[in-house]
């Protein structure tokens, strides 16, 4: 699987031919690397390696000025196909990310559990933060009538992860104080899996689809959980669109 790969076949697939600089561009105005770690790099070193598999190919080459020439690329056939295969196996596919978190819990050591409950505090103010400006950038392209169904479907997804993490958040301290006091230390990891859902984001009427996702991102991640839901919920009972 190979999200730089999918990332250019999609991007000439939507848009037809381009070159490398506006590849990036596009790629840059969805902040695809922040949030799929798909990098300016890994493209271009895609487009070499997908020309050379007669998945794109060139149309022309494009000089403004004393710029360095631009080679211009389309998407063939058999990159069409190869596209279709690459979604069908990457939305196909689950896999558990790395969890830092985890191995922190787990492996540093918890001799300090003031210092421990200190860094999660911290951790917890910064996904706050996080999905407070999740969903500021959301309701900006909402009202901007440029969210495509496909962006807030991802805009969504990645709330709800942020909400989990939150709820996560308010039950480990307690789960935390009884291990230092039955020195369990599996508790809070082994807890993970069943922690309940605080109040979630209030979903809004069907969102309107804008002219392109060209200018969707997903973003930086502010008050506490429950008061950017109120927000979010307000939000959408008003009729904002994507």
């Amino acid at each position: 699987m190979s999200l730089s790969r999918l990332v250019v076949l999609g991007l000439l697939a939507e848009h037809g031919p381009l070159h490398g600089h506006q590849l990036r561009l596009a790629a840059e105005a969805r902040n695809v690397e922040s949030w799929g770690g798909v990098g300016p790099g890994a493209l271009y070193r895609e487009l070499h390696q997908l020309e050379a598999e007669a998945l794109i190919e060139l149309v022309r080459s494009e000089q403004v000025g004393k710029r360095p020439a631009r080679t211009v690329y389309r998407v063939t056939d058999a990159g069409r196909e190869a596209l279709r295969a690459l979604r069908a196996e990457t939305l196909g596919a689950f896999a558990r990310p790395p969890d830092p978190v985890g191995v922190a819990l787990l492996f540093g050591g918890s001799d300090c559990p003031e210092e421990l409950l200190g860094a999660l505090g911290r951790r917890h103010e910064a996904a706050l933060a996080a999905l407070s400006a999740l969903m500021a950038k959301r309701a900006s392209l909402e009202e901007q009538g440029v969210l495509s169904l496909a962006g807030a479907a991802v805009f969504r997804r990645a709330e709800l992860y942020l909400e989990a993490e939150l709820a996560w958040h308010e039950e480990c301290p307690s789960v935390l104080g009884g291990e230092a006091a039955s020195d369990r230390p599996n508790a809070c990891v082994a807890r993970g899996p069943s922690v309940a859902r605080g109040p979630s984001v209030a979903r809004g009427p069907s969102v309107a689809r804008g002219p392109s996702v060209a200018r969707d991102g997903a973003g930086g991640i502010g008050p506490t959980r429950r008061e950017a839901a109120g927000s979010s919920a307000a939000r959408r009972t008003g009729g904002t669109t994507r």
